[in-house]
């Protein structure tokens, strides 16, 4: 049977789907562009594949967890479905498509996610397990990689930006969503490099890694250019660390964690040795000189007036999308009006509309977009619209499988301290926070596929580390 675990079945075909993935992409990427396809062979695979995982957890394993994933899952299915009749039945304008897609995104990363967890049930294979994840991700990005230089290098790139400033996504259709992919996967390529390396010879395995680092340059993004500065930064002062207290107990892991800061070091030599010259350095110096000539340019009575007009105009957005309520805490909170920027037009309607909705429309949610009548638009904030689409009971179960990751590395922070600053589980949580740092300002991550899969990835290599690291009889090698 595909779904047997003891002949490793299962993480095999989950093994060729992973690395499958950028190849799905430059698909979707030629249906969009080029045969204006609304549905894409992505959309098709990935929904596919999405239904085998669920037969795989329903029916295909013996795990002695089954119970509790079956049960959340049936659980989610239902407050979902509940939520999808209530707006049938009640919003203005239910466009069915856009409607069941949004929540076929939503639902792709729990089930992935317990789908990944239920693999790493037999003890013998765990490790292979993890060694699996970890280097399909190293062949996908290393597609990844060399498809977008050789875009670039053929002029066939698609850019990054529409405006002045530079970038290429390659054959890849949003530049956020590859950016979000190429931060959160620079962690886990990090850890298989570094557990790859025992000779010289080795650094073949940091071939892809280097790649990656300069693809990043090459996107222009902040995400993607910010995320790979500091994992690499951290890492190499980590690796120090660790090479100077093996030199000073004289372990026997001295002589790997040499090579181990050699190659990590030249990795960063490339990526500043790059740098000046690429898109991200562009845009980087272009928005830092355009904030230099601003504070030349503004005198305190300027900066005054700017004030005053930027007041006048947050009191017109406030009378356009109906928040005259002068009391209401989220509206007037200014920590949440910076951290909206320019989406506040999309956020104020959906709010609105969820704050005069029935009890059963909070709990469990508005659906897709809120209850729009033109055109459907998100806020491109995962957070906000997973909750407004969901409602309370939605949310609640959607960010389960998050809330128990974090439990289980708050747990081995307070019990197993020494571990918890393990190189690995340092990477493994830059990837985790790297990944919902754009899901909650720029969006497409939580419910994009494309790039949820790796973020899943994570979370349950998190999820292994630091259960087998509560546990002395397993190590996370």
């Amino acid at each position: 049977m595909l779904f047997r675990t003891e002949d490793f079945k299962f993480i095999a075909f989950l093994k060729y789907f992973i690395i499958f993935q950028p190849i799905l992409d430059i698909l979707t990427y030629f249906s969009i562009i080029y045969l204006e396809q609304s549905i894409t062979i992505g959309i098709i695979i990935r929904v596919l594949f999405m239904g085998l995982c669920t037969l795989y957890i329903f029916f295909g394993n013996q795990h002695v967890l089954k119970k509790y994933f079956v049960t959340y899952l049936l659980c989610l299915f239902t407050v979902l479905g509940v939520g999808l009749v209530i707006n049938f039945m009640n919003k203005p304008v239910f466009d069915v498509f856009s409607e069941l897609q949004f929540y076929l995104k939503t639902v792709y990363y729990p089930i992935l996610f317990c789908t990944i967890l239920l693999l790493f049930s037999d003890d013998r294979n765990q490790n292979q397990t993890q060694q699996t994840l970890l280097s399909s991700i190293t062949i996908a990005m290393l597609i990844t990689a060399i498809s977008m230089f050789v875009a670039i290098l053929t002029g066939t790139a698609s850019t990054t930006y529409k405006s002045v400033k530079a970038g290429y996504t390659g054959w890849y259709f949003a530049g956020n969503e590859i950016g979000a992919i190429v931060a959160i996967c620079f962690p886990l390529l990090l850890i298989y490099s570094i557990k790859k390396t025992e000779q010289l010879r080795d650094f073949i395995y940091w071939i892809p890694t280097i790649l990656l680092s300069i693809c990043a340059l090459w996107i222009g993004t902040k995400v993607s250019y910010l995320g790979i500065l500091i994992t690499i930064i951290v890492t190499v002062v980590v690796n120090i660390i660790v090479f100077l207290y093996s030199k000073w107990k004289n372990t026997n892991w001295k002589k790997t964690i040499n090579k181990i800061l050699l190659f990590n070091i030249v990795t960063a030599v490339f990526y500043f040795g790059v740098f000046p010259f690429s898109p991200a350095y562009k845009n980087i110096t272009g928005e830092y000189a355009n904030i230099n000539e601003v504070v030349k340019e503004n005198s305190h009575d300027s900066a005054a007036k700017a004030k005053k007009e930027a007041e006048k105009k947050r009191a017109r957005e406030k009378q356009k999308y109906n928040a005259e309520n002068e009391n209401d805490f989220i509206i007037n909170s200014q920590v949440l009006n910076i951290l909206l920027s320019s989406r506040d037009n999309f956020f104020y309607p959906i709010y609105n509309d969820y704050r005069d909705a029935s009890l059963a429309h909070k709990l469990f949610g508005l659906g897709y977009a809120g209850f729009y009548e033109g055109e459907p638009k998100l806020i491109e904030m995962d957070f906000f619209d997973i909750f407004f689409s969901h409602g309370i009971l939605g949310f609640i179960l959607i960010f389960m499988p998050l809330f128990i990751v974090f439990w289980k590395v708050i747990k081995t922070l307070f019990t197993h301290f020494s571990s918890f600053f393990r190189i690995e589980n340092i990477l493994l949580l830059f990837s985790l926070g790297l990944g919902l740092g754009v899901a909650f300002l720029a969006g497409h991550v939580l419910f994009a596929p494309a790039v949820s899969i790796y973020l899943t990835i994570t979370m349950a290599l998190l999820f292994h580390f630091h259960t087998t690291n509560s546990d002395s009889r397993v190590k996370f090698k």
